[in-house]
C-alpha cells in the first residue's frame, strides 16, 4: 500500500496559501502525501511523526515544514485516542503549493535563500531553538490578518527562517530521492511494508516478495535507491522508535529492544551505540535529566552533519 494522496485546496479567489487552527481529539494520522507544502506547529499535543524515513517524537511547540510529495504522518499518544474531552490536540496548519508566489518569484536574486530553504524543506524541516518561539508568535498573528498583510507576513515569516538557518533537515537525502524517482511505486510498497510492520520479525524474503522481485535484485535495487542496505534502513527506523521508547523510565532497554523489533538484545545494544554513538542506558539515562528537544538534538546532531546551527 502507498501512502494516500490527498488532493488539497490551498488557493482561491480569496487566499494563495491556507492558514487554520484546529483543535481536535488527535492529529490526522493516516500516512499520506500532496503537492503543497506543509508547516504543521504543535501547540498543544504529543506523539509520534514519521516523515520519510525520520520517526521522532513530538510535543508542545514542533514545529516542521513538510516539502511536496513527501510522505508524513504525526501519530498522537494512545490517550488521546480515550475519548477524553479534557485531551486535545491544538496545531496550526499552514499549507501552499511551491509556485504560491508565482513561477519565478524564487528565481529572484533576493529569494536565494529562501529558495534554498524551500529545497531542504524536500527532506522535511525542524525549527529549533528561539527561531521556533518567534515563528509561533508570528503565526498566531497571521491568523488574525487579511488580504495583503496576511501575504506579506506569510513571507516574511518564511524569509526570516531561511536566513537564521535555525532548522535541521529529517530525512536521509537518500529517501528524498527515492520517493520521486521513477521506482517509487516498488519502494514506496516496501517503505510501507517497514513502517507497518517494523516492530515485527520482518524478513528481506518478505521485502522482495513485496516488490515482486528476486532477494539479490532487490538488495541492489533498495541500495541504489536509498543508499542503504535493507538492514540498515531497517534498523534505523527501530532504533528511531527506541529512542522514544526510551525517554519512558519505567521501561527497561531489554523491553524496549525487543517493541522495536529486536528479538536480540546485544545486538540491539551494538546498533544502537553504532547509530546514536551512546548505549541505550546512556540515552535513557540522559533522557530523564535533559529536556526531550534538546536530547533529540544532541543526539541526532551526531548522526546528520547538515544540520543547521
Amino acid at each position: 500500500m502507498m501512502p494516500l494522496f490527498l488532493k488539497k485546496n490551498t488557493t482561491s479567489l480569496g487566499h494563495s496559501f491556507l492558514i487554520e487552527k484546529f483543535t481536535v481529539p488527535h492529529t490526522y494520522d493516516i500516512w499520506h502525501h500532496h503537492t503543497e507544502l506543509e508547516f504543521l506547529h504543535i501547540v498543544k499535543g504529543s506523539g509520534t511523526r514519521f516523515i520519510g524515513d525520520s520517526i521522532e517524537s513530538f510535543t508542545d511547540g514542533d514545529l516542521v515544514l513538510v516539502g511536496p510529495n513527501l510522505p508524513h504522518v504525526w501519530r498522537s499518544d494512545k490517550c488521546y485516542y480515550d475519548s477524553d474531552p479534557q485531551i486535545r490536540v491544538e496545531v496550526i496548519l499552514t499549507q501552499f503549493l511551491p509556485d504560491f508566489l508565482g513561477k519565478d518569484f524564487l528565481n529572484l536574486s533576493e529569494m536565494h535563500e529562501l529558495k534554498i530553504f524551500l529545497e531542504d524543506a524536500n527532506q522535511g524541516v525542524q525549527i529549533i531553538g528561539t527561531t521556533r518561539e518567534m515563528a509561533s508568535e508570528r503565526l498566531f498573528e497571521i491568523l488574525n490578518l487579511h488580504g495583503s498583510q496576511k501575504l506579506m507576513a506569510f513571507i516574511s515569516l518564511l524569509a526570516d527562517l531561511a536566513s537564521s538557518k535555525s532548522y535541521r533537515k529529517l530525512t536521509t537525502s537518500g529517501f528524498s530521492n527515492t520517493y520521486q524517482s521513477r521506482g517509487s511505486s516498488r519502494i514506496n510498497k516496501v517503505h510501507d511494508f517497514i513502517m507497518n510492520n517494523f516492530m515485527e520479525d520482518i524478513s528481506l524474503a518478505q521485502a522482495a516478495e513485496i516488490a515482486s522481485m528476486n532477494e539479490t535484485a532487490f538488495c541492489r535495487f533498495f541500495k541504489n535507491s536509498t543508499l542503504k542496505t535493507f538492514t540498515q534502513f531497517l534498523n534505523e527506523v527501530r532504533i528511531g522508535y527506541a529512542c522514544k521508547l526510551l525517554l519512558n523510565e519505567d521501561l527497561n532497554v531489554a523491553s524496549v529492544g525487543f517493541e522495536s523489533g529486536f528479538k536480540n538484545i546485544p545486538y540491539f545494544n551494538r546498533v544502537f551505540k553504532c547509530t546514536l554513538g551512546i548505549t541505550p542506558q546512556q540515552y535513557q539515562k540522559s533522557a530523564c535529566a535533559t529536556s526531550q528537544k534538546n536530547l533529540n538534538f544532541m543526539m541526532l546532531e551526531e548522526k546528520y552533519p547538515h544540520i543547521h546551527n
